[in-house]
């Protein structure tokens, strides 16, 4: 990601010596404190607007059973709160008046609304279209079956079609493409310490610190988990398969890293599974997964992609069932009858398979029952969409074949973003890839929480990366003044362990330069870039010429700018 620069920096002259451990490293804060952050798809709300009505036990049933439950008593205060979720869907507990309820009707964060009344019959109630519970029991039954759905459902993908798109700027969606690819690249090369399986575990039991249930279930991960067990981990409904099924959705790459050694592991075994299997895949070559989606999300992603290419971020499980999948999108379609049913028809090929993105049959003692699972690398190309008709219910087809890692369309796709700091800074990669999709507050989040990681703070080369990450992303929001402290932070880390005529240290000079550009501060933005130039032209190296070139460009306009205001400035004074 680009430069970086130190806080001492008007013309930006340090000591040449700095011992890293005469810095003060201030830690990030992280926009989501580590006790409030949400790790899963779903929240749980209760409303009831009866201060005399405790629920206390009932509410406590919930707090065992459910993630992020929330209890409120006022309406307008729970409405507000729901408005400001962006990631999270949320199920609704009402114990309230008929005409609070009708407020949330058109919130779209809402999945669905549970009415608990052990006292009123309510006939108004009655007419509403949703649940309505006596017994908490039967709720909490309904409620765990609705999540899983709406979890199933939640399916992360992204499509690019190139056919007739010869712009070099990519679309967001084209971009996300990128990213699943890059980042499952990125992630087969981490090496992880043994610690690794530790830090994620002690990060769960923040996160579910009040949830007693999971917390339990973390104690047998700790205990009980082993490398070949990790699909059944992936299979099971607690926190590690809803944290992963997350993350991927909503990019929030601190976690990936601390989910990457479960990653290896699930590769690992599927390629077992693949060996052990082998046979039994012969007699399967189409498998299914249901999805339901809004018209408009289905005509942006895979409607006018036809040809393209399609990339699941998630863990791809599918069944050889089509009925099932059939099914479960009757179900979703019953809870929200405003969205369309699409049907993924993929298309499989035994000499399609390979290792580095492998699928493998989980083989049930019921057959129909089977299932297989795709790593997340693997890339299908969309053959054709078509509309069918399956018991009055209308639904698409898309049907997709797998193809492999060297197909001419993917790697042309793919090639450009397989750079030199995709190796050597894969975490500043993954945070230009999020700015060119405008989630400046992912990049934000990720570099924050990197800053709170003890073990970043006690390595000057990671905190540096991290530093410049947040710079990056605060200069592309254009917010100069928070990204030149971070650069200033990182040249002053850089320091440490470089000389002061180092290369490397040119563009947080030149980064340094361009915030005091867009500041107007024209003197500073002009010994910056001199500085940048001259460690450049000093290099024993051949510099690449583009970058001489660009920086003497800066130089010479911002000189310009600086004459402009010297002569606006004089014939001022003179009048």
């Amino acid at each position: 990601m680009g430069g970086s620069c130190s806080k001492c920096c008007a013309t930006v002259v340090l000591p040449t010596n700095i011992s890293f451990n005469q810095i003060s490293v201030v830690p990030g804060k992280s926009s989501s404190s580590r006790s409030t952050r949400f790790v899963e798809n779903c929240i749980v709300i209760w409303l009831f607007d009866d201060p005399s009505r405790k629920f206390e036990n009932e509410k406590e049933q919930l707090r065992r059973l459910v993630y992020g439950f929330q209890v409120f008593t006022n309406a307008d205060i729970c409405i507000d709160y729901i408005r400001d979720i962006q990631d999270e869907k949320i199920f609704l507990i009402t114990s309230v008046t008929y005409q609070s309820i009708i407020n949330f009707y058109h919130l779209p964060q809402l999945e669905k609304i549970y009415i608990f009344d052990t006292l009123s019959h309510d006939d108004n109630k009655r007419n509403l279209q949703y649940n309505i519970f006596r017994d908490m029991n039967n709720l909490c039954k309904q409620l765990e079956e609705d999540v899983e759905l709406c979890e199933f459902d939640l399916l992360c993908f992204s499509t690019f079609c190139d056919e007739t798109n010869s712009s070099i700027t990519l679309t967001k969606e084209q971009i996300g493409f990128v990213f699943i690819h890059i980042l499952n690249e990125i992630m087969a090369r981490m090496k992880y310490e043994s610690n690794a399986k530790n830090v994620f575990i002690d990060f769960c039991r923040i996160c579910y610190e009040n949830n007693d249930e999971q917390l339990r279930i973390i104690d047998e991960f700790e205990k009980y988990y082993r490398p070949h067990k990790a699909l059944d981990w992936l299979k099971r409904p607690c926190f590690i398969s809803k944290i992963l099924n997350r993350i991927k959705r909503t990019h929030e790459i601190d976690i990936v890293y601390k989910l990457g050694f479960f990653l290896k592991h699930l590769n690992m075994q599927l390629i077992h599974l693949h060996e052990e299997n082998a046979l039994l895949m012969k007699n399967i070559s189409i498998v299914y997964r249901g999805k339901t989606m809004l018209n408009d999300e289905f005509e942006l992603s895979i409607k006018n992609s036809c040809h393209g290419l399609l990339s699941f971020a998630n863990f791809l499980g599918t069944s050889i069932n089509k009925e099932n999948m059939i099914d479960f999108i009757r179900r979703r379609l019953v809870i929200h009858p405003d969205r369309i049913g699409i049907l993924f028809e993929i298309h499989l090929d035994s000499m399609m398979y390979n290792e580095k993105n492998p699928f493998a049959l989980l083989n049930d003692n019921d057959s129909k029952n089977s299932e297989i699972y795709f790593d997340t690398g693997c890339v299908f190309r969309i053959e054709s969409i078509e509309q069918f008709n399956e018991d009055l219910l209308m639904m698409w087809c898309v049907k997709l074949r797998l193809i492999r890692n060297d197909d001419p369309q993917l790697l042309r796709i793919v090639e450009p973003f397989r750079t030199e700091e995709q190796h050597e800074n894969p975490l500043s990669c993954l945070g230009k890839l999020l700015m060119n999709m405008g989630e400046y507050k992912r990049v934000e989040q990720c570099f924050l929480e990197t800053l709170n990681d003890a073990s970043i703070l006690s390595q000057p080369r990671r905190l540096v990366r991290a530093r410049i990450g947040l710079g990056a992303n605060y200069s592309h929001k254009g917010e100069y003044i928070t990204a030149l402290i971070h650069y200033e932070q990182a040249l002053k880390i850089s320091l440490t362990y470089l000389p002061s005529d180092h290369y490397n240290l040119a563009p947080i000079y030149k980064s340094i330069g361009d915030c005091y550009s867009n500041q107007n501060n024209y003197e500073n933005a002009f010994t910056n870039y001199e500085r940048a130039i001259h460690l450049i032209e000093s290099n024993t190296q051949s510099p690449k010429s583009s970058t001489i070139t660009e920086l003497q460009n800066l130089v010479n306009k911002t000189k310009q700018l600086i004459e402009n205001n010297k002569s606006l400035l004089l014939t001022k004074s003179q009048k």
